[in-house]
């Protein structure tokens, strides 16, 4: 799966809410669910508090940076 994040969702979640932003949550809550399956189910749990999907897209965020900064590093492995 290929998610294209051209800017950090956490400042606009903030300001207009999870639900205005529910596909880009959906399909970041997919990208996550095999490392993380808790984290995933809060992002999209459309009964839960905002505070709880908040939170679940902080966690989100942060393996989704480590998947980035881990095949950076193996990308310098191949090519050094």
């Amino acid at each position: 799966m290929s998610i294209q994040i051209t800017a950090d969702l956490g400042p606009t979640l903030v300001e207009e809410g999870t639900v205005a932003r529910r596909q880009e949550l959906e399909q970041i809550a997919e990208a996550v669910r095999q490392q993380a399956p808790g984290t995933a189910a809060a992002l999209v749990d459309w009964s839960g508090t905002e505070i709880s999907r908040l939170r679940a897209w902080a966690v989100a965020r942060s393996i989704l940076v480590e998947r980035v900064s881990a095949a950076d590093r193996e990308a310098f492995r191949l090519v050094a």
